[in-house]
Order: structure tokens, then sequence, then C-alpha cells
């Protein structure tokens, strides 16, 4: 039986044995094979074994140590192996029964200490290959931030990206090839870092000021915030009806069919930060203002969809959630298209303002073996009236629900009877 693969975080530079028990030192200068990336090599160029370095096809590579026989591998990391390394690509590779894993101190464990910064109360995370969305939903959660960059999301693109999402422009500290000679710590603001270069081998520290205080979920958010064609826009507290009806987790993947402005889309990627939203639009100036409010709100998880549904659905991911905002008569066939790919359990929310398109969707729903529910938002506003207040009522909107369940697809694939309402 093969001996397993150890896997060791390890420091960097001439700190490479720092923290290293006297039995790992020795375990890697007798490895017949040491992996890891050059620049953890080079502290153990004497060593007799044979290097390897792991290049961009780590999984391929990785998937080459079930050959290895009698040899004795150990594979290098940086810090941690379990956070965002290399540890995860192994184990797949091999199964956690051939793999040792020895833990270093992590490059965020080590800035966080460097800056006398405790982290008890921090998120660590990454921006390495990874959406920038993750990063902003943890800004905004956490007072404290830990995060590992790569030469894309590199200190200025994350700071820019915060910024552009309404993060507070709070305390930013930049640590440059740590356990190096050349390290460098670098405080600032996150407004600074926007025109800023710094090495390749840095992470990033953000710490809120005094008195700051998570964003509240389901905030409200007036229609004036968003750029939008005069009127046609889901109204803010419908939005947030609408919202709740479609339970939204953090990694959902969702749909906006007939997104008009946008509204609603970037009020999804806000609660699914670590999921997607597609919003599908056709009309050429909604498209635009979906552009605007996008580049206004800072919300690189929402991808614009051109064109018409059904039509363009057909390659987007399977939703967790869908909302469907307009459906340009198309009703049955978005419908359709979307219960015969949805994930099970996926929750449909649909707007409508007439009683004819209110009654063709009830009517899709039961044909698709979902049960429809029914509220109808009939809403007013206060306003001035010299020195008096009156209300002022908005048009009704029918708020449709249901939950597509795992037999959704015999229902999906024998269609839906009727006509589409004009």
């Amino acid at each position: 039986m093969s001996d397993p693969v150890w896997i060791i975080g390890v420091g960097a530079g001439p700190g490479a044995t720092e923290g290293l028990s006297p039995d790992l030192v020795e375990r890697i200068r007798q490895a017949d094979q040491l992996w890891g990336g050059a620049r953890l090599l080079a502290p153990w160029e004497a060593c007799p074994s044979r290097k390897v370095v792991i290049g961009s096809s780590i999984a391929e590579q990785a998937t080459s140590l079930r050959e290895r026989g009698d040899q004795k591998v150990v594979v290098l990391a940086s810090g941690d192996p379990g956070f965002f390394g290399i540890e995860s690509t192994v184990v797949r590779a091999l199964g956690p029964h051939e793999v040792r894993i020895v833990p270093h101190v992590t490059s965020l464990q080590l800035a966080f200490a460097r800056a006398g910064i405790t982290w008890g109360d921090a998120i660590l995370t990454s921006a390495h290959a990874r959406p920038l969305s993750e990063v902003i939903g943890w800004a905004r959660r956490a007072p404290k931030l830990g995060i590992l960059t790569d030469p894309v999301h590199d200190p200025a693109a994350i700071a820019r990206a915060l910024l552009a999402a309404g993060i507070p422009d709070c305390r930013a500290i930049v640590a440059e090839n740590l356990g190096m000679p050349e390290e460098r710590m670098v405080e600032t603001r996150l407004s600074s870092l926007t025109g800023q270069n710094f090495a390749p081998l840095n992470v990033v520290l953000l710490v809120q000021d005094p008195g700051w205080s998570p964003r509240p979920v389901l905030a409200r958010r007036p229609d004036s915030a968003y750029a939008h064609r005069r009127g046609l826009i889901t109204k803010a507290d419908v939005r947030a009806l609408s919202l709740v009806r479609l339970g939204i987790a953090e990694t959902d993947q969702i749909w906006d069919v007939g997104a008009g402005s946008g509204a609603l889309s970037i009020e999804m990627a806000e609660l699914s930060w670590r999921g997607r939203v597609w919003a599908v639009e056709h009309d050429p100036e909604n498209l635009d203002f979906i552009r605007a409010n996008l580049d206004h709100f800072g919300t690189p998880n929402v991808t614009v969809v051109p064109g018409r549904a059904p039509g363009v659905l057909a390659e987007l991911s399977s939703p967790d959630a869908v909302f469907i905002g307009g459906a340009g008569g198309e009703m049955p066939g978005i419908l359709r298209t979307v219960v015969g790919v949805a994930r099970p359990g996926c929750r449909i929310v649909i707007n409508l303002v007439t009683i004819e398109h209110l009654t063709e969707a009830i009517a899709c729903l039961h044909e698709l073996g979902l049960e429809p529910e029914l509220a109808q938002a009939s809403l007013a506003h206060g306003q001035a009236i010299g020195d008096l207040t009156r209300l002022v009522p908005d048009n009704p909107v029918f708020i449709v629900s249901g939950t597509v369940t795992t037999d959704r697809s015999r229902a999906a694939t024998t269609g839906v009877s009727g006509a589409s309402a004009a």
C-alpha cells in the first residue's frame, strides 16, 4: 500500500522552517518527490528529492499522484492548505484516507498579527479566481475582513469594486511579501488603494471605523434611487413583498424575466451575494437603464441577458428562484421552460396588473402541476395637501407565487394549453 501524500503548510522565504517540528522538517528533506510552487520549493533546493513545480493544470497533476507507488511524496503549501489552498484538489484526486494534512499559519493570520489587530471577529476570504460579489457581501456584513488577492483582483481592483458597491471608505492595510526580506506593511484608506500598485504577493485587510454597523437585510431603497423609464418600475413595497415570497438564499441562482430597470435584479443579487442573477430584458432603453443601475450599485453578480424569453432562457443555469415581471405575451412558454429546468424547490413569483394576465398565469401554473398562491398589493402613500396629508393609491398589483416540486418534469413536457395573452 502506498504511503499517504503529506500536504504540509510552510512559511515563505528564509523563514520556511519556522513553526515546523523537527519531524516535519525531516519528512520534507527525506521525500522522494517534493511538490510545490517555485517560491515554496526554493528554500529546499538542496534536498535530493525530485522537485515537481505545481502549475496551472493542478487538478491533472494531482491525479498523477495515484501512480506514485512506494514513492514518499510531500506537497508544500503556503500557510494552511485547507484555506483556499491545494488541499481540496489533492483530496478529490486521492480520497481523504490517502492524504495527511499539516496546516501552518495563513498569510491573513500573519498579516493581522503584523498589524497588531485581533481577528476573532474578522472574516477571512479570497478574491483569487472567485467572484468579487462574495468579497462585497462579506464587506457589508463583517467589521473586519482579510482578503487573499490575485493579479486580476489586486488591491486596486478590490477597492474599486467595494467603493462602487457602497462600502464605506474604511481603514485598509496591504501586507506585501510576508515572511520575506522585502516584507512591507502599507496602511491607508480604502479609497487610496484605487491608484496604487503593490508587489504581486499581497493580502488586504479592511477594518471598519467605530460606529459602523452591517447593512440590514431587505433595507428599503426608494424608487428614485434607480434610473428608470418614468412609472415603469416595480415599486419598492411590491419589490419587498416579492422578495419575501422568493425566499432568496445567499447562494441562489436566480432569473429575473422582464427585468425592466433592473431594480429587483440588484436587490435579489444583494441577497444572493454568493450566487448569481440573470436579468433578462429585450427593450433597448430598459437595457441601458439596467446597465446604468448595475454600474451605480456595483453589483458584479448580475448578468444582463438581452433578448426575449423564453428563447434566451435556454443557455442559463438552472434556477433556484424566478421572478417574472414581464412576459411579453409568452407566459405559457416561459413557465414551461422554468418548470422544465428549475431545481427542486425553485420558487416562482409573478407580478401582474391585469385580470386577463392573472387568469392566464394561474391556469398555466395549475397545468404544470404547481399550486399557485395569490395576493393583491393595494398600496397608498401619504402626500402633502397644504398642511394636511392625503393617501394617494398605487395601481393594484397581483402577486402570484408557486414552488416547483420534484414531479415537475412530467407536467412540463406535456406543455401548457391556451393562447398567450396579448
